[in-house]
């Protein structure tokens, strides 16, 4: 399945690289960070073109830039809108049975 963006997720990031004036080539990069638990946290952040070893893909009219870690960690995740606070996070897709 690879990475889902929900529609509103892609509006609030839009919005950011509006904002962040993050020219023609940038986008939104999902980076790899340790965690202080020792676990891996997703990092999202604006940019201006792809990292080594990144890959790309377009969602909601964003270009999103994958750091391999974050694949790896994330083969099937969802980048969403935490409603309360309007923050964007990376969480497992959820499976449905049946």
């Amino acid at each position: 399945m690879g990475i889902e963006v929900t529609e509103e997720a892609g509006e609030v990031l839009r919005r950011s690289l509006e904002l962040g004036n993050v020219g023609p080539g940038g986008g939104i990069r999902l980076r790899a960070a340790r965690g202080l638990g020792g676990g891996m946290d997703v990092q999202v952040e604006l940019a201006d073109g792809p990292g080594h070893g990144e890959t790309s893909f377009d969602a909601h009219g964003v270009t999103i830039f994958l750091d391999p870690e974050v694949a790896a960690a994330y083969p099937d995740a969802v980048v969403a809108v935490e409603p309360q606070h309007e923050t964007i996070v990376v969480r497992p897709a959820e499976t449905t049975s049946g």
